[in-house]
């Protein structure tokens, strides 16, 4: 999953706003989906940080700036939700919360049987033109990972529903879905969208479960990767493992032995002095028959 604990979501939350100011705290019940209805995918159109905000240089140069002063802070509307998904200014598709998810959201309106406000944490995805499959694919990615987040912070089955206004109301829905069970407003998003793609809501409780259910998977730990191993890289190893064998701390037991085979000529080699340190190095055949020969001619059989 992309957010978890120590992963979040980015953060600007609109405290001028009126719906900040005013709306209550929920419990938690279920996650809706919106999105605007008008072609402008940049987060800067809706989200824009408060005029006193420590941070506000930063996230103006992550946002942009919107110089219409039209954005969801800086204006009077009964309306707001609890994150939106979108463009960055330098066009990256990501999600900005701008209220604690436990705010009362002012997004479905009400209807005959009540309000989905009353639970639901709400967010906006921006439209762009509705023709640009890559941009769908990349928002409706991130809401997917959004919602997962959500369902695991508030222990949410996302194929699940929840007992509200004496029926039975999807924990995962949409505006277009809270309308039909008399939960609020008459909007069509997100279908109208959905439809051109071959999405449907079910398609978004499936992802969304597929997605928590292989974050439960176990972790595996990281593999260390083996160094290839190269006959330059054999030959450095030898080369050094022979080094510790060629330091001359040979053991005291075959010291009379050693003395005997240098002063009767069966080991010296061309340098004797350079090969006194050698004694625990390898031994070929070529030196075997060597010391073989030096012994017999010792004995008088060479």
């Amino acid at each position: 999953m992309k957010y978890n604990d120590k992963v979040k979501p980015l953060q600007c939350f609109m405290r001028q706003s009126t719906w900040y100011k005013g709306a209550p705290t929920v419990k938690v019940r279920g996650v809706c989906w919106h999105s605007t209805g008008a072609n402008n995918p940049y987060l800067k159109r809706y989200v824009q940080p408060d005029d006193n905000a420590k941070d506000k240089t930063e996230l103006l140069t992550m946002l942009g700036i919107n110089y219409n002063k039209n954005d969801w802070n800086h204006i009077k509307r009964s309306a707001g939700v609890n994150a939106w998904i979108g463009k960055v200014a330098a066009g990256i598709v990501t999600t900005v919360q701008v209220g604690p998810w436990d705010k009362q959201a002012w997004g479905v309106g009400s209807g005959p049987k009540g309000s989905c406000n009353n639970g639901w944490i709400q967010f906006e995805i921006c439209e762009d033109g509705l023709n640009n499959k890559a941009y769908f694919d990349a928002v409706y990615k991130e809401a997917v990972e959004l919602t997962a987040y959500l369902c695991k912070m508030y222990n949410l089955d996302p194929k699940g529903k929840t007992r509200y206004a004496g029926m039975d109301v999807p924990i995962i829905l949409c505006h277009q879905d809270t309308y039909r069970l008399g939960l609020g407003g008459d909007h069509a998003d997100v279908y109208h969208w959905f439809k051109r793609y071959g999405k449907t809501m079910d398609d978004v409780r499936n992802d969304v479960a597929a997605l928590l259910k292989e974050d439960q998977k176990p972790k595996e730990e990281p593999k260390e990767e083996e160094e290839e191993m190269t006959q330059e890289k054999f030959n450095e190893m030898m080369k050094a493992y022979r080094k510790t064998l060629q330091d001359n701390d040979s053991s005291t037991w075959s010291e009379a032995a050693r003395k005997w085979s240098v002063e009767n000529g069966l080991i010296n080699g061309s340098n004797p002095e350079k090969f006194n340190g050698m004694w625990e190095d390898f031994l070929t055949r070529e030196q075997f028959v060597q010391v073989l020969y030096a012994f017999a001619k010792l004995i008088g059989k060479a």
